[in-house]
């Protein structure tokens, strides 16, 4: 006898549709993880060596910040994808580049409170200031 309704079936077709979706991210997710990462060892290298206690809060914040910067990048793609597929603008590569020069300079900015070396500072200043042509967003400000 056959199930007119199989739900193994409709969840594996779920469950595939969903990654068949996300699979051009891939890439995109696992370099904003390694920025996300890279920005929370050296935020806590920094604030143990300024003698800052770990807050749970603050690792809290990481994870969704990562939650939060992937649903952005998940549906610049589907906008890119679906509504505007006429223009390929690769939103969702402009969105992951853009968030990805946030964390690096928030990354450079630990290394200089770690080692106080000035080519960290320089770096810092340099990235700030290409953000900035690029995008007008100053961080600072914001």
């Amino acid at each position: 006898m056959h199930k007119i309704f199989d739900l193994d079936k409709i969840w594996a077709y779920c469950l595939t549709g969903i990654l068949g979706f996300l699979e051009p991210l891939g890439v995109l997710f696992l370099w904003l993880l390694i920025f996300i990462i890279s920005d929370m060892i050296t935020g806590i290298h920094a604030s143990l060596l300024e003698g800052n206690h770990i807050q749970s809060c603050k690792l809290q914040k990481t994870v969704q910040k990562f939650v939060l910067y992937s649903m952005s990048i998940f549906l610049l793609h589907g906008i890119d994808t679906y509504m505007l597929p006429f223009m390929s603008c690769y939103l969702a590569n402009i969105g992951s580049c853009l968030i990805c020069g946030i964390e690096l300079y928030s990354v450079l900015e630990n290394c200089y409170r770690i080692t106080g070396n000035e080519v960290f500072r320089i770096l810092t200043k340099f990235t700030l200031k290409k953000i900035k042509d690029q995008t007008g967003i100053d961080i600072k400000d914001d």
